[in-house]
């Protein structure tokens, strides 16, 4: 075990190093010096909290992602989805309140063993990665719609709900991405990018500012984690040639 500890530190690089620490400083700037930037309504300390754990704990998770990591579920669930969902409460995002708890966590756990079960042949440290035919993309995007368009009509109806149809398309994009990571499929960083586009949209049209270093810095891991699984999977296409 300490082995295996040690091995994977040693597999962080210095740009992942750097990566994690210029969002750890930019983080603990806006908590010291501009905390009325991290939430319009801060007085609850708690929740206030839970933003600035949030926004920590998604870069270290896409991090870990793009490194083919099974670790990157259990981050998500410890200290994401659990701090988000107070978060989304306490915003009126409700549709991605109910899905954390309905399908992110219980899909943490699953993809968990799931990629517990599919190790790289080379390096037990990775997961093996693959991609979507098109039929099979076709369907996603179809699912993506008609699940937005459903529940958004559905969600714009609850009392002090907010952003309806864009915080469904947002919870269905990122359900998508859920999926395809369980799956192990490399769309998922498609479908992230656009999660994250729509989470960007919300935060600002809330006030919640200091969510915007996370997309930030989660839309560079995105474009790094792409180009990491693009390469893995075309090396293995060509190892099975």
């Amino acid at each position: 075990m300490l082995v295996k500890t040690k091995r994977f530190l040693r597999s962080f690089t210095p740009y992942q190093i750097g990566y994690l620490t210029v969002v750890l400083l930019i983080t603990a700037v806006f908590a010291i010096f501009f905390p009325e930037l991290m939430l319009e309504e801060t007085s609850s300390k708690f929740v206030t909290l839970c933003s600035v754990v949030a926004v920590l704990a998604n870069p270290v998770c896409e991090l870990l992602i793009s490194k083919q990591s099974k670790l990157n579920f259990l981050v998500d669930a410890l200290f994401i989805e659990i701090p988000e969902f107070i978060l989304c409460i306490a915003m009126g995002w409700y549709t991605i309140a109910i899905t954390t708890m309905v399908f992110w966590i219980p899909i943490d756990i699953v993809s968990y063993i799931q990629w517990s079960r599919h190790p790289d042949r080379q390096k037990e440290e990775l997961t093996e990665v693959r991609r979507l035919s098109w039929k099979q993309a076709i369907l996603v995007v179809g699912g993506i719609i008609l699940f937005s368009l459903v529940v958004g009509y559905f969600i714009s109806r609850l009392p002090g709900a907010t952003d309806s149809y864009i915080d469904a398309l947002a919870s269905a994009c990122g359900m998508a991405n859920g999926i395809l990571l369980l799956l192990r499929h490399s769309e998922q960083w498609y479908a992230w990018l656009m999660t994250l586009i729509l989470y960007a949209i919300i935060y600002v049209s809330s006030g919640a500012y200091i969510m915007l270093v996370t997309v930030a810095a989660m839309l560079v891991n995105t474009c790094y984690g792409y180009y990491k699984w693009y390469k893995y999977t075309q090396a293995e296409k060509r190892r099975a040639r």
